[in-house]
């Protein structure tokens, strides 16, 4: 009978440790952040086609994330997850199905805004997300991501940053070299949830993983998305404004190739006569040089900055303009036969 006491006193040891164990810091912190986004995030359900009498195809369901972003029942979620939908179910966290109503699509940068319809009673106490500054998020920084990759409700991945500034081929072009990398867990249904921080900030939108390889998720950044949303809200689509000119980057080795002064911004090609480009006064090139597949103008303006911020390509030209309005002026700086001037552009209407 002893060796039966005994064992009968270890298992009883053990079981008291595992009662009495304290959670650590780090996985209370991930429950804090859970139990603080969860309610916000939507399953986000697209019906693709219909028949002739309007019923549903079968089996044209797709599913996808989205998360509410204000009172008024607007949800963000990723543009191509309610890409060529006829009909569009919002489930919530909390219980209910509610019909979305599309308000505004960003393509070039991968955006919808959804409105949860007759939904109020349901999200009135559910509180608002806090976004964040994607600008501030450093590499190694914990994040969570929020979603319901494969139809899985809810589900709840941990991770880091990994990587910022990711140009990801075959992305939209209005997220060139913009994207968020982390190593949590992204999987198909997860795109359109938010990518948050240790205290529950959105700092991105979920949006896709890379093909072939393992741990690579992508986020689009929600500063991005604070500009937008405005311009969805307003006229259903953002505002990128045709200013009438083409460019190309230059790298420090083009420059040198080029005899340039500086070691990058965007060499002008060309300029459309009578555009916003044309108007403010910036000068195409003159001269064509055949460079390998490619044609370089050279002779052109370089654009350096805009309103005070260096550029280096395409992409941090759109940063710049993202938010603004047309009448808005904006000043270019330029670098033309070696000497540096500003001018100033008026950004034109949608369509000039």
């Amino acid at each position: 009978m002893r060796p039966v006491r005994v064992l009968v006193f270890v298992v009883a040891f053990a079981v008291a440790i595992s009662a009495n164990a304290q959670r650590t810091t780090d996985e209370a912190n991930s429950i804090m952040v859970f139990k603080k986004v969860a309610p916000l995030v939507v399953h986000v359900q697209s019906v693709i086609g219909s028949t002739a009498d309007g019923q549903s195809q079968a089996g044209g369901i797709g599913t996808g994330s989205g998360f509410i972003i204000d009172g008024a029942g607007h949800v963000l979620t990723n543009y191509h997850v309610v890409e060529n939908a006829t009909e569009v179910r919002l489930l919530l966290a909390e219980g209910g199905s509610f019909v979305g109503r599309l308000v505004g699509t960003a393509p070039a940068f991968d955006l919808a805004l959804l409105q949860i319809e007759n939904g109020a009673a349901a999200i009135r106490d559910l509180g608002l997300p806090q976004l964040g500054d994607s600008d501030l998020v450093e590499i190694g920084q914990k994040v969570l991501a929020i979603g319901n990759p494969l139809g899985l409700h809810n589900t709840l991945t941990t991770g880091i940053i990994s990587g910022r500034s990711r140009d990801i081929p075959g992305a939209p072009v209005g997220l060139e070299e913009a994207f968020i990398q982390t190593d949590a867990a992204i999987s198909p249904g997860s795109s359109g949830g938010p990518l948050v921080d240790s205290v529950g900030a959105v700092i991105g939108i979920n949006t896709l993983v890379a093909r072939g390889g393992q741990n690579l998720g992508f986020a689009i950044p929600i500063n991005f998305v604070k500009k937008i949303v405005p311009e969805l809200v307003s006229m259903g689509h953002a505002y990128k404004p045709n200013l009438g000119f083409s460019a190309i980057p230059i790298s420090p080795g083009v420059s040198s190739l080029l005899g340039l002064t500086v070691k990058a911004g965007l060499l002008v090609q060309e300029v459309l006569e009578g555009s916003p480009a044309s108007l403010a006064g910036i000068k195409g090139g003159n001269r064509m040089i055949p460079m390998g597949d490619n044609l370089w103008v050279v002779g052109g303006d370089v654009i350096v900055a805009v309103n005070g911020r260096r550029i280096a390509s395409p992409h941090s030209l759109t940063v710049v303009l993202l938010g603004g309005r047309p009448g808005d002026k904006v000043q270019f700086e330029l670098l033309r036969d070696g000497v540096k001037r500003t001018v100033d552009l008026i950004l034109p209407p949608m369509h000039f």
